[in-house]
Formats: structure tokens, sequence, C-alpha cells
């Protein structure tokens, strides 16, 4: 065989393992270091507030289906709704939105009901079920945007909390500080730190609220997964 044809052949072998090599290349191209190639992590469902949970909400709240002054001087309705005038007006007949805030302003200046919140601020059990579903909903949207992990019963005590203290309170709270970092217990016994309620003017630790916060720590310090409710005495 001539140099020629020796040289011919080489080259186009040497072009076929050009080509097979870029072939092989576009069937495995190569992975880069920053994409993550070991197990996929699933997503932990959103906790939703239990029968537990809701059985605390509903025994400490009560159900009173007229209007009242809670002991923060706050017009309430139903389980412990706090009534504002941007969203509730249209639950009652006698007042529009403007009606309703004078009416709350009143109230909360004279730290009693006037005549016009007595005569026209009441509700029927099944608006006071929708309040409290759509109010309990919020508390356990908040908490699971800051605290995913926790286990049914832990969800089910703290939304009781932060049903009755406000989700902003509980925003800057040490007990979120604690359960944020993992301080189970640490954040268990900041539960009774908010037994207290300003009564005119003063800090006062109202019995009531003593009498739920155990019962909201003892069900989230409880272990089993799906809470039972517990014996309550408000």
């Amino acid at each position: 065989m001539c140099l020629f044809v020796v040289e011919v052949e080489n080259g186009c072998r040497r072009d076929k393992a050009r080509l097979y090599r870029r072939y092989e290349a576009l069937l495995n191209p190569p992975v880069p270091a920053s994409v993550y190639t070991g197990p996929m992590k699933t997503q932990t469902p959103p906790n939703t507030l239990g029968m537990a949970g809701l059985t605390l909400i509903k025994t400490f709240e009560g159900l009173e289906l007229r209007a009242y002054l809670c002991p923060a001087y706050k017009l309430t309705i139903g389980c412990g709704h706090v009534i504002g005038a941007p969203f509730d007006y249209k639950l009652f007949k006698a007042f529009d939105s403007r009606s309703l805030q004078a009416c709350i302003d009143a109230c909360q200046r004279s730290r009693r009901l006037t005549p016009e919140a007595v005569a026209g601020l009441f509700i029927n059990p099944t608006q006071a079920d929708i309040l409290l579903r759509n109010d309990s909903q919020r508390v356990a949207e908040f908490i699971n945007s800051i605290h995913p992990e926790l286990t049914p019963n832990q969800f089910d005590g703290l939304v009781s909390l932060v049903f009755n203290i406000g989700s902003g309170n509980y925003a800057g709270s040490t007990l979120r500080a604690k359960l944020t970092a993992g301080d189970v217990s640490g954040a268990a016994g900041e539960f009774e730190r908010w037994a207290f309620a300003t009564v005119k003017g003063l800090k006062v630790k109202l019995p009531g609220l003593v009498t739920r916060r155990a019962a909201e720590r003892a069900l989230f310090l409880q272990s089993n997964g799906q809470g039972q409710a517990l014996p309550l005495h408000p």
C-alpha cells in the first residue's frame, strides 16, 4: 500500500473517532458542578388545624352571637373574632363600613357597648363558624410560613396561642426565636408568659389565660402524631 493511501485511511479513522466522540458527548453531556444529582427532596405538606387545636380555640374563646368587649376592650363577636369595619360591615344590616368604624371607636372610647352596638351587632351560628374558619386559616397559614416542620400537636397548640395573642405579637416573641432555633422545650416554657392582658392600662394575669396557656403548652408537648383534645376546664 502506498504512503498516500495509508495517510488517507489514517485520516478517515481519525475523522470517524472524532465524530464518535462528538456523538457520545451529545448522548452523555457533562453535568455542571453546580447541578444537584443526589436524591430529590420531597416538600413537606403544610399542616392543617386539627380537632385538638380547634377544640382549644372554641373552648376558650366561647361563642357569642352578640358583640362584646374583650378584656382589652376590643369589639369582638363569635369565637373571638375582632370586628373590623372594612371586612365585617356586610355582616350587620344596620351598618356600612363608615358607621361600623364609628361604632367601634365609640365603644373603645367609652369602654362599653353603645346602644347602636347592642341593637345592631349580632350574627347567627353559621356566620360565627365561617368567621372562625377564616380566622383560624389565616393563623395556620402564618404558622406554616415560619415553622414548616412542626408536628401536628405542636402546630395545633401554637395556632391556638397565636389565634389569641395575634400574629404581630408572636412574630417578635422569644417563643418564636426559641422555636426557630430548635429549642422546643424552651419554646414551650414561653407559653405561660402570655397569660397577661392589659386592663385599665395595667398588665394583669388573667386566670382564664393561665388555664388556656397550660392547655396549649400541654398539647404542644404531646408526642402523639394526631393530637387528641385534652380535658379542658376554662
